[in-house]
C-alpha cells in the first residue's frame, strides 16, 4: 500500500511533466485533487491544475484526470491491470491523433509497476456519463449517438489498415488479450459457461420447447468457446479494431447546440482486433431493452453503418462490397450471442443487483461457486429478460 506522501510525489512529478510538455513559459504552478476514484482495475484522480502563463501575462488552467492501476497487488494480478493499463497506453501512444474525438493524452509512464496515464477531463467540452437512471433501457436518442461515434470508430480502423497497413498491423500485434484466451484462467470459462445458461434453465422451468432448451443449453453451456472464442477471432474483411467494451461507462455524452447528441468514447483497455458485432452485441444486450432492439434493432444498425459510410467516404476508401450493410447484419447474426453472454452474468451487476462488498463477477473471483450466486441476482425478473433476450436473437437468426 501506499501512503498520501507517496500520491502527493507522484502527482507533483506528473503535473510538471505536463507542464513542461506544454511548451509554456509558465509560473506559479499549483494543483488541486477534486476526487479520487478508487474500483477494481484502478485509481482515478480528478486534478484541477492552475499556472500563469508569462508570455500571455495571465492565468490559466486545465482540468486531468489521472490513473493507475490498483495498488492491491492480489487483484492486480486477477484481472491484470496492468495488461489493461498496456493496452490503453498502446491506443493513446500509436493510435488516437490529436485532431480526433478522443480524450487528449498529457502523460503517459509505460514503465511497471509505476504504470500512469493523465487524460483530459473532457467534463470541461461538455461531455458527462449519460443522465438516465436506468442503464438498461436509455432513450433511443443516446443509442443512436453511441452507434454513429462507434461507427467512427471502427472507420478509422479500416482506414489505416488500407492506408497504413503495416503500422495498424504493428500496432494490433501488441495489443495483448486479457479475456478470451483458453490458456489464461480457467475460473473464467467455468463461470462464463454456468451464467451463460440462465436463460434456458428459466425457459425450461416455464414449460418451454424442450428440443430448443435442449439444444441452446448444450450450446450456451460451452459459451466460452463455442460463442465468445469463436466470435472475437479475426475475420476478414470486417475486422478492425474494437473497443471491446463498448458500455455506457465507456461512453460519454453532450448535447449539440442543435439538441442532438455526441458521444465521446474513453478507456480503451479491452482493445481487439475483431469484427463490429463484438462492440455492438455487447452495446445492444446491455444497454437496450428488448423491446427496443425489437422495434429499433434495424434502425440502430443501420445509424451505425451510415456513419461507417460516411467516415470510408470522406477517407476515400469506401467499398460497397466489404462495408455493405448486408455483410455487417450477416455479422451480427453469426456472433450476436456474444453480447448476450456477457449479458447473462453482467446484466445483474449493471441494473444494480449486486450488493456492495459481493465481489461476485466483473472480473474478480470468477468460479463455479460465484457462479452460482450470480444466477441468483435479479431473481425472475432477471431470468425473464435474459430468456426473451435469447428468443429474440434466435429470431434474428443469431443461432442458426
Amino acid at each position: 500500500m501506499f501512503h498520501i506522501e507517496d500520491i502527493k510525489k507522484w502527482n507533483k512529478e506528473v503535473i510538471l511533466k505536463i507542464i513542461e510538455n506544454l511548451k509554456e513559459n509558465v509560473d506559479e504552478v499549483r494543483y488541486e485533487i477534486s476526487k479520487q476514484t478508487n474500483n477494481v482495475m484502478s485509481t482515478v484522480y480528478n486534478i484541477c491544475v492552475k499556472f500563469k502563463n508569462k508570455t500571455k501575462d495571465q492565468s490559466e488552467g486545465f482540468s486531468i484526470i489521472l490513473k493507475k492501476p490498483t495498488q492491491l497487488e492480489f487483484l492486480r494480478q486477477i484481472i491484470r491491470s496492468d495488461v489493461q493499463f498496456h493496452n490503453e497506453i498502446l491506443f493513446y501512444r500509436t493510435y488516437a491523433q490529436p485532431n480526433e474525438n478522443f480524450p487528449k493524452c498529457f502523460y503517459i509512464n509505460e514503465r511497471p509497476p509505476d504504470l500512469m496515464i493523465a487524460l483530459e477531463n473532457v467534463n470541461e467540452q461538455g461531455y458527462y456519463s449519460c443522465a438516465c437512471p436506468c442503464k438498461y433501457n436509455i432513450p433511443l436518442e443516446y443509442t443512436l449517438a453511441a452507434m454513429r461515434e462507434i461507427g467512427r470508430f471502427h472507420g478509422k480502423g479500416y482506414v489505416m489498415k488500407e492506408l497504413q497497413r503495416e503500422k495498424f498491423f504493428a500496432i494490433v500485434e501488441q495489443v495483448q488479450e486479457f479475456k478470451y484466451d483458453r490458456m489464461l484462467d480457467e475460473n473464467r470459462i467455468i463461470f462464463l459457461n454456468l451464467t451463460a445458461t440462465r436463460a434456458v434453465e428459466y425457459l425450461r422451468n416455464q414449460g418451454y420447447d424442450t428440443a430448443f432448451c435442449d439444444k441452446t443449453e448444450a450450446l450456451l453451456s460451452n459459451a466460452f468457446d463455442e460463442v465468445m472464442i469463436k466470435t472475437v477471432e479475426p475475420r476478414e474483411p470486417l475486422s478492425t479494431l474494437c473497443h471491446g467494451d463498448f458500455v455506457l461507462d465507456n461512453i460519454l455524452f453532450k448535447t449539440e447546440n442543435d439538441g442532438q447528441y455526441r458521444a465521446i468514447l474513453i478507456d480503451f483497455a479491452c482493445l481487439k482486433y475483431t469484427t463490429p458485432v463484438v462492440d455492438l452485441s455487447t452495446y445492444l444486450c446491455l444497454c437496450c431493452s428488448n423491446e427496443v432492439k425489437k422495434d429499433k434493432f434495424f434502425e440502430i444498425i443501420r445509424a451505425y453503418h451510415d456513419a461507417l459510410k460516411e467516415y470510408l467516404i470522406e477517407a476515400n476508401i469506401w467499398d460497397s462490397e466489404k462495408y455493405s450493410y448486408d455483410a455487417l447484419l450477416d455479422d451480427y447474426k453469426r456472433g450476436g450471442l456474444f453480447g448476450f453472454v456477457i449479458a447473462s452474468f453482467y446484466l445483474p451487476v449493471f441494473m444494480g443487483y449486486l450488493k456492495k462488498g459481493n465481489f461476485t463477477c466483473i472480473n474478480e473471483f470468477e468460479n463455479e461457486e460465484t457462479a452460482k450466486q450470480n444466477k441468483q441476482l435479479g431473481g425472475d425478473k432477471i431470468s425473464k429478460i435474459l430468456a426473451d433476450m435469447l428468443l429474440y436473437l434466435r429470431d434474428l437468426g443469431c443461432l442458426e
